[in-house]
């Protein structure tokens, strides 16, 4: 057989470099977590050419002292363990002595260290991890650390890296969540003798720091709590996403990691408010207890697994999308203060000074400015992060004051004592009527709406309607269609562009929803019934969900073996692809458990809504256009139920940009 050989340190270095070392950012993440455990509250970052060629990094923690800084380098020397009971309470982000060993195995570093004992600091300098030179020199009481030459004796590795220009943005991502894990310490980070941010505390001003205005400016706070566990941080709104991942931090006890269960159920708790292929935005901490979570998982920590992955999922799922359900609100005309804005393109949140930002919580109010304290909920509950749904007393109390009058008009007046009394109900020629908010047909089925004008035996209701409408016309003020699908509309000082199909798909969605949450949904009984045949897994998940299916409008039983008979489908969804359907659900059936039980069918009632909402391309007058914009009485949505936008608004001093009548 073949002779056994015990490695030798200088060679069983390398290969342990080659798990923790990938590249440049890996030594920056190693050794700036070497800092937060040293205790610094000012860390700063250098790099030149990606940090190929140089890394400094420099602290203000405790130091290192004389006697150990060579015991520092060797593999598996830590100060974090002690016995292997410690394991299972690990409460620094580095523990297993590898990192310093590892990096100087493949690189020229030099140590410098002065704890607050000492007289005088020290040095050393390893070359592919052998010490070269040592002494003292007189520095103040910090540590810095120069990588030099990174993988100069490895050129295969070397060769594997990128060009300077990718690995320094691999290197500044690793900056980005390392702030934004640690608002309390102050960060400087310098590429090329360029200061390209500084932190000076606080999570607010970290993002802002971190990420440009116009995102710090688009999140949501949240803040939510479960037992022993507490999940908050802020979220980005619907008009915030992006192509990749690259803006999202996941923080587990102050650990940076990425993790599946996580992302999957923030991505639920998004559902389809953003649009396909797009991904939110977020800063999410986590604090749970240390024996409940084992990052001992991975060579270079960045995941972990949890002891219990449904309450950490339904956890961050309830933090997100009460956060998100919280900032829902719809477009209310009339309702709306002038000097504020609905979702809308104005730039002078562009020019907050981070300098005047509140120590704790963002509130977006006047053109989305943050404001106020994230902590208190009770001020959470007066000014939404995002406020569009716009409230002023008095012109409520106008607008309630002439509703009463046009039902004392009603009463007074003889000729309308025989009116059918259905919230003025105006019936159309083609048989369809608009009652209770809920558009209705009565004759054509291929068509769901109608908003032509009243026959002549109905002028006088008609006629009482347009005497509302005139009254409150100052409300909104129809300028018109264009390209037959964008609706044009003024009000205080505004000017909206609705997409008509997005708006009123929206609407119909909503309603279709309602149903389902209010469990008042119809059954349609199938001639045939449908068979779903499952595996192990999946039929443990049809029979945990059983009582679900049936609030839903399912109605299902055994089958025999592992098979279950669907008799019945909700109505809303008689043309439901079942196969497709139960596909799709077994898919996503991880996580569908931590879900609303009307989160297993909104697909479907979005699809429905699609094909009955009115299309781009149909051509509306202003009688119609205020119809479909009146019969939504709680407001017009901001988004279609796949995410694209519905509503976008114009200030005067939006277009006065536009022109260059103000710079």
């Amino acid at each position: 057989m073949a002779k056994i050989n015990v490695l030798d340190p200088s060679i069983f270095n390398l290969i342990s470099a080659g798990e923790v070392v990938e590249r440049p950012s890996s030594v920056v993440k190693e050794l700036v977590e070497n800092s937060i455990d040293a205790g610094a509250s000012n860390i700063s970052v250098e790099i030149k050419d990606g940090g190929i060629s140089s890394i400094i990094i420099t602290d203000d923690g405790c130091g290192i002292d004389k006697e150990n800084m060579r015991l520092a380098f060797l593999p598996h020397a830590t100060s974090k363990l002690s016995k292997a009971e410690d394991l299972d309470n690990i409460a620094t982000l580095g523990f297993r002595g590898e990192a310093l060993a590892s990096v100087s195995a493949v690189a020229q570093v030099t140590m410098t260290s002065k704890t607050l004992q000492d007289d005088i600091g020290n040095y050393i300098v390893l070359h592919a991890g052998k010490v070269v030179e040592e002494g003292k020199r007189a520095i103040t009481q910090s540590t810095s650390i120069m990588v030099d030459n990174l993988f100069y004796n490895t050129p295969v590795r070397k060769k594997f890296l990128k060009k300077p220009k990718q690995e320094e943005a691999n290197v500044t991502a690793v900056m980005t969540q390392l702030a934004l894990a640690n608002p309390d310490i102050k960060f400087r980070y310098v590429v090329d003798n360029k200061t390209v941010f500084q932190t000076n505390g606080g999570l607010e001003e970290a993002i802002y720091s971190v990420y440009s205005s116009d995102i710090a400016n688009e999140l949501i706070p949240f803040d939510y709590q479960y037992d022993n566990y507490r999940v908050y941080g802020y979220t980005g709104n619907y008009s915030l996403s992006k192509h990749n991942r690259n803006y999202q931090t996941i923080i587990i006890n102050g650990r940076i990691i990425t993790n599946t269960t996580i992302s999957t159920a923030v991505a639920q708790a998004y559902g389809n408010r953003l649009m396909t292929r797009t991904f939110p935005v977020f800063v999410l901490n986590i604090i749970m207890p240390f024996d409940e979570v084992d990052v001992n998982v991975h060579p270079t920590k960045t995941d972990v697994r949890f002891e219990d992955n449904h309450k950490i999922f339904s956890c961050v799922y309830k933090a997100i999308s009460s956060a998100l359900s919280e900032h829902e609100h719809n477009l209310l005309f009339g309702k709306q203060n002038a000097s504020d804005t609905a979702k809308i393109t104005d730039e002078t949140s562009k020019d907050i000074k981070t300098d005047s930002l509140p120590s704790k919580k963002k509130i977006i109010e006047n053109d989305n400015i943050l404001k106020d304290s994230a902590i208190d909920k009770k001020e959470n509950k007066k000014a939404d992060i995002s406020d569009i749904i716009y409230e002023n007393n008095t012109k409520q109390e106008n607008y309630d004051a002439l509703i009463e009058k046009q039902k004392k008009v009603i009463e007074e007046l003889k000729y309308f004592k025989d009116l059918p009394k259905n919230n003025f109900t105006t019936v159309k020629e083609s048989g369809q009527y608009v009652s209770n908010n809920i558009v209705k047909n009565t004759q054509n089925s291929d068509k769901k709406y109608d908003f032509s004008s009243p026959k002549k035996e109905d002028n006088i209701q008609s006629n009482l309607l347009d005497m509302i409408d005139e009254q409150l016309e100052n409300q909104y003020t129809v300028v018109g269609q264009i390209f037959d699908t964008y609706l044009i509309i003024e009000s205080e000082g505004k000017v909206y562009f609705i997409d008509q199909h997005a708006c009123h798909e929206r609407f119909i969605y909503d309603g279709l929803l309602e149903q389902v949450n209010a469990k008042s949904v119809d059954t349609q009984y199938m001639l045939v019934p449908f068979v779903v045949d499952c595996n192990n897994s999946q039929y443990e998940f049809m029979l945990a969900m059983q009582e679900n299916f049936k609030e839903l409008g399912f109605d299902m039983e055994e089958f025999g073996g592992m098979s279950f008979k669907i008799n019945s489908v909700p109505y809303i969804l008689r043309d439901i692809n079942l196969a497709v359907f139960f596909n799709n659900l077994f898919a996503e059936k991880q996580s569908v458990q931590a879900l609303k039980n009307s989160d297993l069918i909104k697909d479907k009632l979005a699809q429905k809504a699609c094909k009955s909402a009115i299309k781009a391309g149909e051509k509306l007058d202003e009688k119609q256009i205020r119809k479909l914009l009146d019969s939504m009485k709680d407001g017009i949505p901001l988004q279609c139920p796949h995410g694209r936008p519905a509503v976008l608004a114009y200030s005067r001093k939006d277009f006065d940009k536009l022109f260059k009548r103000i710079v």
